[in-house]
């Protein structure tokens, strides 16, 4: 029921901000203030390559340096808010949280067994928390080991900053 009331939630969200806009032509916001992403404002609302995601994201650098921001994809809008690290995009963060893999990562129901190589890749750790389509996420991300630094680099790409160099 949860669930259901938080999609609904989002759903009339997404509404209120596409009835409010100017014109219907595809907009693609750039730079380092890029929150969100439209796709094509010509699909039918929720229609696009995104899931269905409510995810919230705490990311802590390398200097201890913690970031809160939240992303919100309705299969045709990727959005951010709070405060968003440079190098995170909104859609492809939508896009990385819709991969298979990301989804049998993120799913709790899921028991993944890999054989991780120890390969130190930096202090860097984000918390990932929310919906995305019919499941509660609860996920952590770290680059302790060679699956961490593969979850972040590319499962993840978008969702969490690139690491620093």
């Amino acid at each position: 029921m949860r669930r259901i009331l938080a999609l609904i939630s989002l759903l009339l969200v997404v509404t209120f901000i596409t009835a409010c806009g100017e014109n219907d032509e595809q907009t693609t916001t750039v730079g380092s203030g890029d929150t969100s992403d439209t796709v094509n404002d010509d699909l039918p609302l929720g229609a696009g390559p995104y899931p269905i995601a409510d995810l919230s994201i705490s990311f802590t650098d390398a200097a201890g340096n913690l970031a809160e921001y939240r992303l919100a994809c309705l299969g045709d809008t990727a959005t951010f808010t709070g405060d968003v690290p440079l190098g995170v995009d909104a859609a492809t963060a939508c896009l990385s949280a819709a991969t298979d893999t990301a989804r049998m990562l993120l799913d709790p129901d899921v028991m993944v067994d890999r054989m991780c190589t120890e390969i130190y890749g930096g202090p860097e750790t984000a918390t990932v928390g929310g919906l995305l389509d019919e499941f509660e996420v609860d996920y952590e991300i770290n680059r302790t080991n060679g699956c961490g630094i593969d979850d972040w680099e590319r499962v993840f790409a978008g969702l969490v900053p690139p690491p620093a160099t």
